[in-house]
C-alpha cells in the first residue's frame, strides 16, 4: 500500500472513531436532559455523528482497509467515563471545553494522523476528499449550534428554538451522494 493510501486510511480511522465517541457521548447527554430542545439537539447532533462514523467505516472499507483501533481510543474512553453523566448544558460544555484543552497535546500524534489524511485525500483521491470535506462541513452545524445554545443557556443571548439541522443544500448534496453510478444496470428487474 502506498503512503498516501496509508495515511488516507489512518485519518478517516481516526475520524471514524471520534464521531463514535461523539454520538455517545452526546446520546448520554440527552438521555436525562429535561429540556425538549436541548435534548432533541443533542439526539440530532448524536444521530448525525454515528451517521458520520458509519459512513467513514463505509469509505474504509471501499479504499480496501478494514476500521479498527485508532490512535485517540484510550483518550477518549477516558473522556467518556469522565463526561457521560455530566448534568447541566453549561456544565457540558464547560467540560468538553476544558477536557479538550487538557488533552490536546496527548492527541497531538491523532490530531497530524486526521490532517495528513486529509491532505493525502486532498493531492490524490479527489472523491474521498469531497466525501470527507462534506462531513467536515455538517461538523460546523454541530459546532455552531452549540457555541450558539451556549451562548443562549449561560446568559449572553437570548433563548430562541434553533436546532441542529443541516441547510437545505447540505441534505440535497448528501442525497446526491447516494445515487445510483450512471450507466450501471438496476440493482432490481422490478420496475417495469
Amino acid at each position: 500500500m502506498d503512503n498516501a493510501r496509508a495515511e488516507i486510511l489512518e485519518g478517516l480511522n481516526v475520524f471514524r472513531a471520534l464521531e463514535a465517541w461523539g454520538a455517545t457521548l452526546y446520546a448520554a447527554w440527552a438521555a436525562d436532559e429535561p429540556d425538549a430542545r436541548l435534548r432533541a439537539g443533542h439526539l440530532i447532533i448524536a444521530e448525525r455523528e454515528v451517521n458520520h462514523a458509519r459512513l467513514l467505516a463505509e469509505r474504509i472499507r471501499a479504499l480496501s482497509g478494514t476500521p479498527g483501533p485508532a490512535c485517540v481510543d484510550g483518550i477518549l474512553a477516558e473522556q467518556l467515563a469522565e463526561m457521560k453523566d455530566l448534568k447541566g448544558f453549561v456544565t457540558q460544555l464547560d467540560a468538553l471545553k476544558r477536557i479538550t484543552e487538557r488533552d490536546k497535546q496527548r492527541m497531538a500524534g491523532c490530531q497530524q494522523a486526521l490532517d495528513r489524511g486529509f491532505e493525502a485525500a486532498k493531492a490524490t483521491d479527489p472523491a474521498t476528499h469531497y466525501f470527507w470535506a462534506q462531513l467536515y462541513g455538517e461538523e460546523k452545524v454541530s459546532a455552531d449550534w452549540y457555541r450558539h445554545t451556549y451562548s443562549e443557556m449561560s446568559g449572553k443571548r437570548p433563548r430562541t428554538y434553533t436546532l441542529p439541522v443541516l441547510a437545505p443544500d447540505q441534505v440535497v448534496r448528501r442525497a446526491q451522494s447516494a445515487r445510483g453510478t450512471a450507466g450501471e444496470p438496476a440493482a432490481c428487474n422490478a420496475v417495469a
